[in-house]
């Protein structure tokens, strides 16, 4: 009896368990660490513990594999933003994950084609697989105005063979992988041209399946999503042993650990789960691919309802649901009277406040991803115009050193002063951006006000006299020795009103500007009066406004952008205080400033600057120049020769490190952040860790780059660096500096 007992317990158990489910991932590409996460679900038993038995089909790519999937070759499948295209044109396609928050896709060239960016790609051989992850690629020739007239397409050669062989100019290739095997196969410095740098930033890899199997199979779906997602996290927290399964499992294209290895660095990048909730999928971000392939003409399909669907919504019927029991309450409802009704309207208030707190969370969600779209643009727009304005002004600085010929210094000083201006009007338009962003903060710190005004008028009585305009200061005697004031926002506001006032002040003219200290409101007072143009009285509100002036004849005949005064406002009033302004056309204007400031008992010297110590006949050492850029290497090679100094040039961080780690008699670095391979940042990081490890002594590391806005100074000293210089550099600057360290 006790037998049989056994048997039927035995065989009943063995019923009731359940069979693991067959399903297949058709992936994107051949097996690499971009795939980490599910190679990791599978070895770790993730899949198995939620009841799948998966397998994982590598990409053949003579197949279209999101047509592999919707054909019901696999059940899942992996695709980037070019999904939302599929689903437009009526494939039932759902994303149920977002893997990358961030597309890798890249353009790559040869170092020596010149092609850094899509501009110098017109008439060029391009090769990129065109209907299959070719969202980024085609938006990005889109944004430079590029057709398929203006350029030679190319078969897609996945072996990048074609490029290497120079039967194409430009092609496609993953920033994660593809630049670390081209140069150490083949030995081939790139270009990388980053559509991420023109604002063209989509999802990257996405999982996604058929609206049949989410139908028949929602607890598969669910299944699949969570243990994916499980084993992406496994893989972010153990990078090396991820690496060895794949070197010993996944491997079938012959990589190396190393290869492996920087991947991975590449993959948590694009991953950003430190930043946002890993697999989130939101239907903002397509609407900005939606908007941008209508606005370019790349796609005409239903792309709004796209977006609507493209997300797969486990709580999708039971929206349904909610809605037939609603209509079902509402008949109801009817028939019960008061108290029924009052309960019902009860519900349909929650109903409609919880709705609206929803709108208002979306939109100020939209808001904040507009506000750090443009802030990322502004800075992106910076960076790529200081870079190559350094090679333009140090260039001209050079050229001008050695002419004699008066004529041509004029010219040389011409080329300066616009290459300035148009450095005066991007810096206006960060700062104005900076402000409405709410990022700006004062830094109040000890001031000599009588001598920051004396350099005030120091700084513009050379105009003035250029102009022949009588310029006078006015200091009270009773002017605190000692302030607590942000000096550099203080001297912005100044610069921008005296420069408006030489510009609009005819020859002859006078411009005088009184400093008042009030001693009972703790207030410093500025009267700034000229005999310019004046304004008219109906266009004194415009002149404070963002992008506005008195009218259209300023700008045709002075110049600017309308910014100055905005700013000057905003700063002004960012320090508590007022600014308002008196004006009759044809007969001047006069401006009045208001400020609060705390004294302070600090005994202030003015900083006198040995000119001695900046003579380029005491420096020596020899120069380690971290730059990527060849006009600018040119350009530093030149400076560095003229004060007699040996150097050598790293063209990225990684090449830099190598150089370090095998030199010892580098006296101080100059080091470039925005490089391909390895960033100016990574690499400070790796030195220090040299320095630390070798016990050598720490050598000065000094950011030279075109990320010039205030924050970055601070975010370079953070990662190790002793100082900072924006480009455009001149000469003097790197003496001085140069003099400060070696």
């Amino acid at each position: 009896m006790n037998l049989l007992f056994l048997i039927v317990s035995v065989t009943s158990a063995i019923a009731q368990e359940k069979p693991l489910a067959p399903v297949s991932v058709q992936l994107k590409w051949f097996y690499q660490y971009q795939f980490a996460g599910i190679f990791m679900a599978k070895e770790k038993g993730f899949y198995e513990k939620s009841g799948l038995d998966v397998t994982i089909k590598e990409r053949n790519p003579s197949f279209n594999n999101i047509q592999q999937v919707i054909n019901g070759e696999s059940e899942y499948g992996l695709a980037d933003s070019v999904i939302l295209r599929y689903r437009a044109e009526g494939h039932p396609v759902k994303v149920i994950a977002t893997i990358f928050q961030h597309n890798a896709m890249v353009l790559i060239s040869k170092k020596e084609s010149g092609i850094v960016s899509p501009y110098e790609m017109r008439g060029k051989r391009i090769a990129y697989q065109e209907g299959l992850d070719d969202s980024v690629i085609t938006s990005l020739l889109s944004f430079a105005h590029l057709s398929q007239e203006d350029i030679i397409k190319a078969p897609m050669d996945f072996s990048h063979m074609n490029l290497v062989n120079d039967e194409v100019d430009v092609c496609e290739a993953y920033i994660s992988i593809e630049p670390y095997w081209m140069k150490e196969k083949y030995g081939i410095e790139l270009n990388i041209i980053d559509p991420k740098s023109y604002g063209i930033d989509f999802y990257g890899d996405m999982i996604f399946t058929t609206e049949d199997e989410i139908k028949k199979h929602p607890q598969r779906v669910e299944a699949f999503k969570h243990a994916t997602l499980e084993g992406w996290a496994y893989a972010l927290q153990h990078k090396e042993e991820t690496i060895n399964v794949i070197l010993q499992k996944y491997n079938t294209q012959d990589l190396n650990y190393e290869q492996l290895f920087y991947e991975a660095r590449a993959t948590e990048n694009l991953i950003s789960a430190q930043y946002i909730p890993l697999g989130e999928s939101r239907k903002e971000r397509f609407k900005v691919l939606s908007d941008l392939y209508l606005m370019r003409g790349i796609a005409q399909a239903d792309l709004d309802k796209a977006v609507d669907e493209i997300i797969y919504d486990p709580n999708a019927k039971n929206d349904l649901l909610y809605k037939h029991l609603y209509e079902i309450v509402v008949i109801t409802a009817l028939l019960l009277l008061l108290v029924l009704l009052l309960i019902f309207y009860s519900r349909r208030l929650s109903y409609l406040v919880k709705t609206r707190t929803q709108e208002l969370e979306k939109a100020k969600h939209e808001a904040e991803l507009s506000a750090l779209s443009k802030a990322n643009f502004l800075a992106n727009m910076s960076h790529e115009i200081r870079t190559p304005m350094n090679a333009i002004l140090g260039f001209v600085e050079q050229l001008a050193k050695n002419e004699g010929e008066l004529s041509r210094q004029k010219m040389f000083k011409t080329v300066q002063n616009a290459g300035h201006s148009l450095l005066t009007i991007i810096n206006d338009i960060l700062e104005i951006s900076k402000i409405e962003s709410g990022k700006m903060k004062l830094d109040p710190i000890a001031c000599d006000l009588p001598h920051f005004f004396d350099d005030i008028y120091e700084l513009f009585s050379g105009s003035c006299e250029d102009k022949e305009i009588t310029f006078r200061l006015r200091q009270d005697k009773g002017l605190p020795q000692c302030a607590l004031v942000d000096e550099v926002r203080l001297r912005q506001v100044l610069v921008n009103l005296l420069s408006n006032a030489i510009k609009f002040t005819p020859k002859k003219g006078t411009i005088n500007l009184d400093v008042v200290y009030n001693k009972e409101s703790q207030n410093i007072e500025l009267f700034l009066v000229d005999t310019g143009v004046g304004i008219a009285k109906e266009n004194i509100d415009k002149i404070f406004n963002a992008f506005e002036q008195e009218d259209n004849s300023t700008t045709r005949n002075f110049g600017g952008t309308g910014l100055g005064l905005a700013i000057c406002k905003k700063l002004i009033i960012l320090m508590d205080g007022n600014i308002r302004v008196d004006s009759e056309l044809g007969k001047g204007s006069r401006f009045y400033l208001r400020f609060p400031y705390l004294s302070c008992e600090a005994s202030l010297q003015t900083d006198k600057t040995d000119t001695a110590n900046t003579d380029s006949s005491v420096l020596e050492g020899k120069v380690l120049v971290v730059e990527d850029n060849k006009t600018n290497q040119m350009l530093m090679g030149i400076i560095l020769d003229e004060f007699g100094l040996s150097y050598d040039i790293a063209e990225n961080g990684e090449e830099a490190v190598r150089l370090f780690s095998e030199n010892k008699d580098y006296a101080i670095i100059l080091m470039d952040e925005n490089m391909p391979v390895m960033s100016g940042i990574e690499a400070a990081s790796h030195i220090r860790q040299i320095e630390e490890k070798e016990n050598r002594k720490a050598l000065p590391i000094i950011a030279v780059t075109a990320n010039a806005l205030s924050s970055d100074k601070a975010r370079f000293l953070d990662a190790g660096m002793d100082d900072y210089i924006s480009k455009p550099y001149t000469e003097k600057t790197i003496k001085e500096t140069l003099a400060k360290y070696v």
